[in-house]
């Protein structure tokens, strides 16, 4: 009876976060069917467009930034109107404008993608519901947690927003979970075809891929282990340059030259050059060291480096608390997640931190640390809906984040603080399974 009672509870939770997810599809069906296309999804429709008349899928330079010089211009005018009244006048016009849809800053491999498969809004929402479904529900699998954890994604906006914006991240960040399982333990192929996808749609998804290598590398104890870890990851790396390289080859001549010329000159295309007090609301949505970096005022140039050092001072504690603890792929996993965070460049949603970081350190807390996670856990899920409560209020755009250019709290302190919860885990305890998942890594 018990069982079947679980067995109950169990589905009720899935009905609910299907239900969940279906309602932001709905969202995007809806402003679709009023000519509202989803703002991130315009973007790489337009490159695709583009493309299709063989005409460079990027911006200028200059276009790209008078697009982020207007919306803080909007800022500005929300934040200095005289009063209430006159604020909401501010956005009712900003509305009525519609949505400024941003550049197109990716390799052309997702325009591509949307030009073959012909997506349009509303197939990108689809998409991107059904990633998330699968990523919660594999993680859950992976943790062996029940449904009740699926409440925090449907509290957070992280996950709902991106669905109705059409950000690709959700994909992104599916193509993470599976594409690193697999490369550790499953198809060597089917792991380099993720990976290559990532890094031609978000080449700083190699950050993620090369932490959990060294990661899984430290977490061994046994040397026979951690070299066919070494040869395994090799044979994936060359699969997976291979792909690229191929891909790359298939453009034409002035596709490549459009795109190589966009690579070098990424920072150009983005706000970080502009005066610090010239970067909101950008500067505020983008909770990244980086980011943070440039606000106190350093150089963009200047400010990657020096966010790249953090990177890897991260990762190397990381490798250091993991040493021969073989730990399980959910730790491993957590801990490149939350790094894979902390050193990206561009960032303005933490989808899934939540989940991630409480259901791994859940099982090693007492009562009382239970409370104090949870209340901080909760607390952040909070402040997401009173920034989104002010953008309503037109009381400037924070969005979804109350950090600000000048306290740029996120940016600075919740990912260190994950970082550490998760390392707090890996002290307390060595999941049992490990031996096994190392033999795993032997065997293929």
């Amino acid at each position: 009876m018990r069982f079947a009672w679980h067995t109950l509870a169990t589905m009720i939770g899935w009905v609910i976060f299907g239900l969940w997810v279906a309602f932001g599809y709905q969202i995007v069906s809806q402003n679709q069917q009023k000519g509202i296309a989803a703002v991130d999804f315009q973007s790489y429709a337009l490159a695709a467009e583009r493309m299709q008349h063989h005409a460079n899928p990027y911006p200028a330079i200059a276009e790209a930034q008078a697009m982020w010089r207007s919306v803080h211009l909007w800022e500005q005018r929300m934040l200095n109107a005289p009063d209430q009244a006159a604020k909401l006048a501010v956005k009712a016009q900003y509305d009525q404008v519609g949505q400024i849809v941003g550049p197109y800053l990716y390799p052309p491999t997702l325009a591509n993608v949307v030009t073959i498969l012909q997506i349009n809004s509303l197939g990108m929402a689809a998409i991107l519901s059904m990633a998330t479904l699968l990523f919660v529900g594999f993680w859950l699998y992976l943790t062996k947690q029940s449904s009740a954890w699926t409440i925090l994604v449907m509290l957070s906006l992280e996950c709902m927003l991106g669905i109705v914006s059409g950000n690709v991240e959700v994909l992104l960040l599916l193509g993470s979970l599976l594409g690193g399982y697999w490369a550790l333990y499953h198809s060597r192929l089917a792991a380099a075809l993720i990976i290559a996808l990532l890094l031609l749609i978000k080449p700083f998804y190699a950050l993620f891929f090369v932490a959990l290598a060294a990661l899984a590398y430290c977490n061994m104890a046994n040397s026979a282990a951690r070299q066919a870890l070494i040869k395994r990851i090799a044979s994936i790396t060359v699969l997976a340059l291979g792909l690229i390289g191929l891909e790359i080859w298939r453009w034409d001549s002035a596709l490549r030259h459009e795109t190589f010329s966009y690579l070098a000159n990424t920072l150009e295309y983005q706000w970080f050059n502009f005066a610090v007090a010239e970067q909101s609301p950008m500067s505020m949505w983008n909770r990244t060291p980086l980011q943070g970096l440039i606000n106190l005022g350093l150089k963009p140039n200047s400010a990657q480096i020096l966010a790249l050092g953090l990177w890897l001072l991260g990762l190397a504690a990381s490798c250091w608390l993991v040493w021969r603890k073989q730990v399980g792929f959910p730790l491993l996993y957590g801990i490149s997640f939350i790094l894979f965070y902390w050193g990206r460049p561009v960032g303005w949603s933490f989808s899934f931190i939540e989940l991630i970081v409480l259901s791994l350190v859940w099982p090693t807390l007492g009562r009382w640390g239970k409370i104090g996670l949870s209340t901080a856990m909760f607390g952040l899920i909070g402040s997401r809906w009173v920034a989104l409560g002010l953008t309503a209020q037109a009381q400037g755009m924070p969005l979804n984040t109350l950090q600000t250019s000048n306290f740029a709290w996120e940016s600075w302190f919740v990912l260190p603080l994950c970082l550490l919860c998760l390392g707090y885990t890996i002290r307390q305890t060595v999941q049992p399974h490990a031996a096994s998942s190392t033999q795993q890594i032997l065997v293929n």
